[in-house]
């Protein structure tokens, strides 16, 4: 049950940071600028990983690594691109069918040969709570761009993690994560240039969200890591994690306001498709099998 419940407290994180982000990336914390810091904060939490390790470094670490690091920087854009044009409410929940992606891309990859059907059961209600999360209707339609983000962070993601475990057989996990996020470190450096206004300086009331996304941001960053690269269970570790679009709807409804996000004056009937489509999550959380394989 270890990595599933650390999983489990990941979503949390993750749904309390997604609300932090949102909420400076409207105060004029620019996207890609926090992209960046969110991404550096990241890497310094990892920093000790290579002390840790057990065994020596190997140039097939470096490739995988980097493979690995592409994949994640990749997604983390399109995540952040996401929660600039869409709600965090209705984003958050999607990304929870990142499940499906690492049940396919385990199949896909011929790293399993099949999963349990509690598994798919667990996946598949994911897919379904994505469909009535970005249900529109006919006074309100959610952002498609934000919703195809989304999907394709989703994908990048469940790719990531499908990858991890598989490469981590044959390398220290420890090394092998520092690896990834070290290169997702450095590719952020390339975001300076493409970033609006200074990239340096204090920005009051967005940098202050900022830094209150990027804290949780960079541990439910850690606390999956080692779910997912030192225990093989990446699918059912992934259907816990999706606990985040149940946190990031309460969050939103808990305290919302108070902090300047709008999202829970959605009409009534978008909301309750939004707490159905947690709990089929919570459904999928449920099934899932806790145990490796």
């Amino acid at each position: 049950m270890t990595p599933l419940l650390l999983a489990f407290v990941a979503g949390a994180l993750y749904g309390i940071s997604a609300l932090f982000f949102k909420r400076a990336l409207d105060t004029g914390a620019g996207t890609f600028r926090s992209l960046a810091y969110s991404n550096w904060l990241i890497t310094l939490i990892f920093i000790p990983y290579p002390f840790l390790a057990e065994q020596a470094f190997t140039y097939s670490t470096l490739e995988n690594g980097l493979l690995l690091g592409l994949l994640f920087f990749t997604s983390q854009a399109a995540c952040f691109l996401a929660l600039r044009r869409g709600e965090a409410s209705v984003i958050t929940p999607v990304l929870g069918s990142k499940s499906l992606f690492v049940a396919v891309f385990l199949v896909l990859l011929g790293f399993k040969d099949s999963l349990p059907s509690e598994t798919w059961w667990a996946a598949g209600l994911a897919g379904i709570a994505v469909v009535l999360l970005g249900w529109p209707t006919k006074n309100y339609r959610p952002s498609l761009i934000g919703l195809g983000l989304a999907i394709l962070t989703a994908a990048g993601f469940g790719l990531t993690d499908a990858l991890v475990p598989h490469f981590a057989k044959t390398t220290d996990p420890f090394h092998l994560l520092f690896v990834m996020v070290a290169t997702v470190g450095l590719l952020s450096v390339f975001l300076i240039p493409v970033s609006q206004g200074p990239f340096l300086g204090w920005r009051k009331e967005a940098d202050k969200w900022l830094l209150l996304g990027s804290i949780p941001m960079a541990l439910q960053a850690m606390l999956m890591s080692i779910a997912i690269g030192f225990f093989d269970v990446p699918t059912e570790a992934n259907v816990f994690y999706a606990s985040r679009g149940l946190w990031s709807i309460l969050f939103v409804a808990w305290f919302g306001s108070f902090i300047g996000i709008s999202e829970g004056g959605a009409p009534k009937g978008v909301l309750v498709r939004r707490f159905l489509g947690a709990a089929l999550l919570l459904a999928g959380i449920y099934l899932a099998p806790p145990s490796p394989g």
